[in-house]
């Protein structure tokens, strides 16, 4: 007979409730699965001691762990009690599996039993409280969560090949880490202009790219970059996006063009032949109040009147580094009190409804039109609840990249 390795095992409590005496019982509990049988035979002989157990049968049987292992790994995630909705709290995991997660120091906030609304990233999910580490375990604080819907995969990973040693996880982790750091921390301050931006990744790494660039003399440059593919690829290519913008700040209008053709050389010369990105460029001047513009086929940009009219920002070259001449026009508009600009990936207008139907630029019309008034960041808070009500998918197929301006 061939012998299964120890690893192969874990191991739940389950209680088998005695007579029932009263009226009623409490709930049969089941707590798991614990990383190593000593873990749960710890926490067995700390609930043999609780008076609530005094009249059941704890056991702990070992059963064949699922092919799909936990994954020691440290994530970043946001949690709040069903019960409390005004509660919630940031905590990290220790290790994940589609099925569950524990996190540490989180312990003492809830109970056994309780449902958890945990969000990573732009994913949640509702979780149950099995299991909470008893004071006398090195594992104090600590909650085991079972996933309600597993389908869902809140982590946002493969976790189906991993194992629980394997570096490449938290690799990947702090390479997301790393991105969001790329994305701009402050606004230069503009006196004519309310303008905010916002990504929501649709996995762990992406390439999608915005920027506020401080160009110097009251000017901001405005950069909306969408890569083409997706992963870490993609990741990487938007990170050689943008220190070749960055290292290339300080810039006029007129000197868009040649700026954006050393980019195109740059990436063409070291990125893949299939690898390239749609760009808008725009160069804000708070004092004339113009905007002049590259627009490195990206979707149109939006500029919605006061009136009422929409002016559409069309391409004005093609995408940067997939070919080695490359060459673009710039141009101007100007923006008047009132005026609302939108850029946005076509992560935006290409979300799907259940019926096949696209959001579109409609859609982001519809939007403008009902809160052109608002601040920026409530503009785009509304723009992206639209697209998740409308699209049939649960996550985004694709990232969701939004800048919007409003003309003061």
């Amino acid at each position: 007979m061939k012998q299964i390795p120890a690893n192969c095992f874990e191991w739940h409590i389950f209680e088998n409730p005695g007579p029932v005496t009263g009226a009623s019982v409490h709930p049969s509990m089941r707590m798991g699965p614990f990383a190593t049988e000593q873990e749960g035979r710890t926490v067995l002989e700390t609930l043999r001691a609780v008076p609530t157990f005094r009249d059941t049968s704890l056991e702990m049987p070992k059963a064949i762990r699922s092919r799909e292992k936990r994954v020691k790994i440290r994530l970043g995630v946001r949690v709040s009690p069903l019960a409390r909705p005004d509660v919630c709290w940031d905590a990290n995991t220790v290790d994940i599996s589609s099925r569950g997660a524990r996190l540490a120091d989180s312990g003492d906030r809830v109970k056994l039993g309780e449902f958890l609304d945990v969000r990573y990233g732009p994913r949640e999910a509702i979780f149950r409280v099995v299991w909470i580490g008893p004071p006398s375990m090195p594992t104090e604080g600590n909650l085991g969560l079972e996933c309600l819907s597993p389908e869902t995969n809140v982590w946002d990973f493969d976790l189906s090949a991993r194992t629980d040693d394997e570096p490449l996880m938290q690799e990947i982790v702090g390479a997301h880490n790393v991105q969001r750091q790329l994305f701009p921390r402050h606004k230069p301050p503009l006196q004519t202009l309310d303008y905010s931006g916002k990504c929501v990744q649709a996995r762990t790494l992406g390439g999608g790219y915005y920027d506020f660039l401080d160009l110097g003399f009251g000017r901001v440059g405005f950069v909306l970059a969408d890569v083409a593919g997706k992963g870490v690829a993609a990741a990487l290519l938007m990170a050689n996006l943008q220190g070749s913008l960055h290292n290339r700040a300080e810039c006029r209008a007129s000197e868009l063009p040649a700026i954006l053709a050393a980019v195109n050389g740059h990436l063409y010369e070291h990125t893949e032949a299939n690898r390239y990105a749609a760009v808008f460029f725009g160069c804000y001047d708070d004092h004339t109040r113009r905007l002049a513009y590259v627009n490195c086929g990206h979707s149109p940009a939006l500029l919605l009147r006061e009136c009422g009219e929409v002016e559409r920002l069309e391409a004005t070259a093609t995408v940067l580094g997939l070919f080695g001449n490359w060459d673009c026009s710039v141009r101007e508009t100007h923006l008047q009190t009132g005026d609302v600009l939108s850029i946005f990936t076509d992560g935006v207008t290409e979300a799907t409804s259940s019926n096949g139907d696209e959001f579109g630029e409609s859609g982001v019309l519809s939007v403008l039109h009902e809160t052109r008034e608002l601040e920026t960041d409530k503009i785009l808070h509304k723009i992206e609840q639209a697209v998740e009500e409308f699209r049939s998918a649960e996550y985004p197929q694709d990232d969701l990249m939004m800048v919007v301006a409003r003309a003061s």
